[in-house]
């Protein structure tokens, strides 16, 4: 059965730490909602599969080894398999980012 999310209702900010939770799974894949405050970030790690990230809202910067990047709304990260990677909100509005996994990751 196909669904729609609605972010605008789904997004939740915490003061301590960024809110992260799986909105979507199956044998194969998983979606989380990803809702950081300025200064918030996400440290960098690998996975065994791509990472692709969809900026939701918001800007931030790519942690990606030595070489940061920045990210904007609309933009789609594509990290792949055993690349070091991570986000940081360093701006001073909320960054909402979209995360699909392969299942296990």
């Amino acid at each position: 059965m196909s669904q729609v999310f609605d972010v605008q209702k789904m997004k939740k900010f915490n003061d301590e730490k960024r809110h992260h939770e799986i909105i979507w799974s199956d044998d194969h894949a998983k979606i989380s909602l990803i809702c950081m405050k300025p200064g918030q970030e996400i440290i960098t790690h690998t996975h065994h599969g791509s990472h692709i990230w969809t900026v939701l809202e918001g800007t931030g910067e790519l942690l990606n080894g030595k070489q940061n990047q920045s990210i904007t709304v609309g933009q789609i990260v594509v990290v792949p398999a055993l690349e070091d990677h991570g986000i940081r909100n360093s701006s001073q509005e909320n960054l909402v980012i979209a995360s699909i996994t392969g299942q296990g990751d």
